[in-house]
């Protein structure tokens, strides 16, 4: 396995910001580096690399060459999408939100692992908030330029797993290289985080690829 999709057990009394994500990881997954971002809903994608040690920066997406290195998004209802390349160490963590995806932030992920020289990528799609509960108005839908699903009241949801998708598919991954975990964070109380269920009291759902990141509770990927 490559990573994991974690369930909300494992977040369960820490506060779900970076700093505290990446302190909890390093006692439950010693002796690597882990990655955590300041996420801002942007189209921002950052190499580790690059990073200074233990630096948070302000992105929505991170691409490491050290297969040992461990990548991490947290999430509440937006899609986390974790891609790899089979032909080389290269691996990738994104968190897409409304926002980032109407920015192609996992098109410009794709590119830029590309770009690396990887050929062969694959990708999961983890759990988010799904079409049946993600209400949202005009300006999501044009944003996203989704086709919106109508409800009998005349309200609009979108599929933001959907719209993950398309972007990993028009940027040349095969949609037999993406693994898709249909499920929705608002639906699945026991199971997940749902900002949109809870409010500001909501935990944040971790995914995480590299190291031994498949280790820890969840739905593997890869």
């Amino acid at each position: 396995m490559r990573g994991v999709f974690c369930t909300k057990e494992l977040t369960i009394g820490i506060d779900g910001g970076p700093v505290s994500a990446r302190s909890m990881l390093g006692d439950l997954i010693p002796g690597c580096d882990i990655f955590c971002l300041d996420q801002i809903h942007s189209g921002r994608v950052v190499f580790a690399e690059d990073l200074a040690p233990l630096e948070t920066p302000r992105a929505d997406g991170i691409i490491s060459r050290d297969p040992d290195a461990v990548l991490c998004v947290r999430t509440a209802d937006c899609v986390p999408v974790l891609a790899w390349a089979g032909d080389m160490p290269l691996n990738a963590a994104v968190h897409a939100g409304w926002r980032g995806l109407a920015q192609g932030i996992v098109a410009t992920c794709i590119r830029m692992m590309r770009a690396l020289g990887a050929r062969d990528i694959r990708a999961g799609i983890g759990p988010s908030i799904g079409p049946c509960c993600y209400e949202v108005g005009r300006e999501v839908v044009e944003a996203l330029g989704a086709e919106p699903f109508v409800r009998v009241d005349g309200s609009q949801t979108v599929d933001l797993r959907e719209a993950a998708r398309s972007q990993l598919l028009d940027s040349g991954v095969s949609g037999s290289a993406i693994e898709m975990h249909d499920l929705c964070t608002a639906c699945n109380t026991d199971r997940f985080f749902s900002y949109r269920r809870q409010g500001q009291q909501a935990g944040r759902n971790l995914s995480l690829i590299g190291g031994k990141s498949w280790s820890l509770p969840g739905l593997p990927v890869g």
